[in-house]
């Protein structure tokens, strides 16, 4: 997924100058750096290590627009929005009567709420139907904290479709995941659209910049009380 505030897919990589203040500015450590892909060097969260916790501090950083400097409110934040898979999610398999196997191989049933109960939006973005199952709503921002703490493994039993990655020429750093899904699909990728190359190039040199690097004031004090901050 893209950091909160993230433009659109095709913007993003023309705006994006791989500068690393999201990451370093980040308290908890959610936003990563790309290595070898067709997005190097451009931030992305995983949520399965680590969701972002909507503290918005690298929104007020980007220098290029990349990441929207206007957006505060972490309930407008659109980074995707999550998914349950009910073959897979306890509450829903409890709601069909199966019984999963513990550690010791015994049979069990099961209710888990951990996504409702992590979430920091409930009952906006997520919601327990019927006080038993959860079920996610339109006010899903994405965040991914509940695919980090969802207990299933190996898979998770709830997942977040990054937005912007529904079509296979727009999915960016997802291209090689997203390709056996959308391969055969009526969609047709505009190739003239997608800017590489020379054209790539000459995107980011309209850019502005300057000879001597600007003055930056760190406009963000962490809160070093934060579990694993150093």
């Amino acid at each position: 997924m893209r950091p909160p505030g993230a433009v659109d897919e095709r913007q993003f990589m023309a705006l994006c100058i791989r500068c690393n203040r999201c990451l370093e500015v980040c308290p908890y450590g959610s936003i990563r750096r790309a290595g070898l892909s067709p997005t190097v060097g451009t931030p992305y969260i995983l949520a399965e290590s680590k969701a972002c916790y909507l503290c918005m501090a690298c929104c007020r950083l980007c220098p290029t627009g990349a990441l929207r400097t206007d957006l505060r409110n972490p309930e407008k934040v659109a980074i995707g929005k999550a998914a349950i898979d009910r073959d897979l999610c306890y509450s829903h398999l409890f709601l069909k009567h199966d019984v999963l196997p513990d550690a010791t191989g015994a049979k069990i049933a099961a209710l888990c709420n951990t996504c409702y109960n992590v979430c920091p939006f409930p009952d906006t973005a997520i919601e327990l139907k019927d006080n038993l199952f959860p079920v996610v709503l339109d006010g899903c921002v994405g965040c991914g904290i509940c695919v980090e703490r969802c207990p299933t493994r190996p898979r998770r039993a709830i997942n977040v479709t990054p937005t912007g990655m529904g079509r296979i020429d727009e999915a960016g750093f997802y291209f090689r995941k997203a390709r056996a899904r959308f391969r055969g699909g009526s969609q047709k990728i505009e190739r003239d659209s997608v800017l590489k190359g020379q054209r790539l190039l000459d995107t980011k040199s309209r850019i502005e910049g300057s000879d001597t690097p600007p003055e930056f004031t760190f406009p963000y004090d962490p809160d070093r009380k934060i579990e694993g901050w150093e």
